[in-house]
């Protein structure tokens, strides 16, 4: 099988991005100082500045963003509920259960991939302490600021898992900056990648202490080993430090071009018979996975080789099973509970899109999914 023409995923390095990391790597290699200094301090002032927070706080890995943000909020509550998206990936749920708490499951709306109040009001109990919020897909969901005005009311902290969503946007506030802090990941298929690394964003003075805490091993001291919490080692380096500093930089050029492909892909797809985009439509999106659902019916496997077959590579799915359905998680979350989560979960694939992508490589998509879903033995609905 030859590769594909079009990928799913592609990192976008200029020369000068690459010369200044090489620059910078040297310089830690020459110095010997390769974590927590110069360019992390750096890099954290220019991600607070960026979304509008108080505070970045870097740390090693997405993941770790959201165990050292959760234990931060945790405090007193440890063993207290957090409520989480069923349709989430795996680290939004063990990170809370890592942290010293337990989770409860939540369906989402059908239009937005997230919670709404509504479905937070069916999943909350006398236990929940906290909610967990996902921008699925870089779509941060119009209901984001009726659910901070529903955890205030309760008493419930806001914590923004945004692995998907640097420079996403609502009413023209950042993600990241609705609840009493934000996660974000830049691994290495992100919107804009460090290779590995995450990032936490609050206004909370005392948040971002404990946080920092957290992070280098409980040492209220970073170079000093008296420890007065129970840390973990999830600090950045600098050489990731550094190429993430080049990603940021560049990530309002990422954007516009990522909206772009995004509205040839709406474009391209209206009429389309078999799939529907799901659209924010409401604000500034990443554009992180442009998310396609599938009329009932079709088969996605046999659609993801017939377009393979066609040059296009699609991406993995946000995410192609719900929580309860994962191995890790058997016996701890009651199965078939979330209906809708299951349904999108199982009806959507993502299409390419990344920054190397071009024009014609959407229409070199739209063509391989058109013709896909044409040579499906389901009955399709009529083209609108």
């Amino acid at each position: 099988m030859t590769d594909p023409r079009v990928v799913p995923v592609k990192p976008d390095f200029s020369a000068e991005d690459i010369a200044e990391v090489l620059a910078a790597v040297r310089t830690g290699l020459e110095t010997g100082q390769l974590t927590q200094g110069a360019q992390v301090e750096a890099f954290e002032r220019e991600m607070a500045a960026y979304t509008g927070a108080r505070h970045a706080v870097a740390v090693a890995s997405g993941t770790a963003a959201l165990v050292c943000g959760l234990r931060a909020l945790a405090g007193e509550t440890a063993g207290g509920e957090v409520l989480v998206p069923a349709n989430s990936f795996y680290s939004t749920a063990a990170a809370p259960l890592l942290a010293g708490l337990r989770v409860r499951l939540t369906d989402v709306d059908a239009a937005t991939l997230a919670p709404g109040v509504r479905e937070l009001e069916q999943a909350v109990t006398d236990a929940t302490t906290g909610v967990l919020i996902v921008h699925m897909g870089g779509i941060v969901t119009p209901d984001l600021e009726d659910i901070a005005d529903w955890c205030a009311r309760r008493g419930l902290w806001l914590f923004e898992d945004c692995a998907h969503a640097h420079g996403s946007r609502l009413d023209g506030r950042h993600a990241g900056t609705f609840g009493a802090a934000g996660a974000f990941s830049f691994f290495a298929t992100k919107v804009i990648t460090s290779a590995e690394g995450g990032m936490v964003t609050t206004d909370d003075d005392g948040l971002a202490r404990l946080v920092r805490l957290y992070r280098n091993l409980g040492k209220p001291e970073p170079w000093r080993s008296i420890h007065t919490v129970l840390g973990e080692n999830a600090r950045m380096s600098e050489l990731h430090a550094a190429v993430g500093r080049t990603q940021l930089r560049r990530l309002d050029e990422f954007l516009a071009v990522r909206d772009r492909l995004a509205r040839r892909y709406t474009d391209g797809l209206a009429g389309m018979r078999g799939v529907r985009p799901l659209l924010p439509g409401h604000s500034p999106a990443s554009w992180y996975k442009y998310v396609v659902v599938l009329d009932p019916g079709v088969d996605r496997q046999r659609l993801r080789e017939r377009m393979r077959d066609a040059g296009v590579q699609l991406g993995g799915e946000i995410y192609e099973m719900p929580l309860d359905a994962q191995p890790v998680f058997e016996g701890r979350f009651p199965p078939g509970e979330h209906p809708v989560a299951a349904d999108l979960c199982a009806r959507h694939i993502c299409l390419p899109l990344h920054t190397r992508m071009s024009d014609d490589d959407t229409d070199t998509v739209l063509r391989a999914l058109d013709k896909a879903l044409a040579e499906e033995d389901v009955t399709l609905p009529p083209r609108h």
